[in-house]
């Protein structure tokens, strides 16, 4: 699976990394995996670094499908902050997208400093 994540409970923070060929069925099932774990607790930030992305599979469909996602868990993600590092055009593109249509609070950058500074951190917790 190109997707993996850790949790930081003292940094409240996810780390999220996805390599490879990214698809909308792997990114809802992170999506569902992620809000299924005991240890994801509302508030906390999220880096999601897909610079290791080498095929985008992701769909205008998926993405419309983890937006209604988010909203079925908004409790969760009350607070929640993630921030997408993404310095592919196309994979930028679509993250954009997500952005747009989601309620959650999601910021899309080039690079990990501007993400950090989104998540309000100088330097990655875990």
């Amino acid at each position: 699976m190109p997707i993996t994540y850790r949790i930081d409970p003292q940094s409240h923070l996810v780390m999220t990394v996805a390599t490879g060929v990214l698809t909308d069925a792997e990114l809802l099932d992170h999506k569902r995996r992620l809000a299924a774990d005991p240890a994801f607790e509302p508030g906390m930030g999220q880096l999601s670094d897909i610079r290791g992305v080498e095929q985008l599979e992701v769909t205008p469909q998926g993405v419309r499908q983890f937006v209604a996602h988010d909203r079925v868990h908004a409790g969760q993600l009350e607070g929640h902050r993630l921030a997408i590092v993404a310095p592919q055009d196309l994979v930028f593109g679509m993250a954009r997208m997500y952005q747009t249509l989601t309620d959650a609070n999601v910021g899309v950058f080039r690079d990990v400093a501007e993400a950090l500074a989104f998540l309000g951190r100088s330097a990655p917790a875990i």
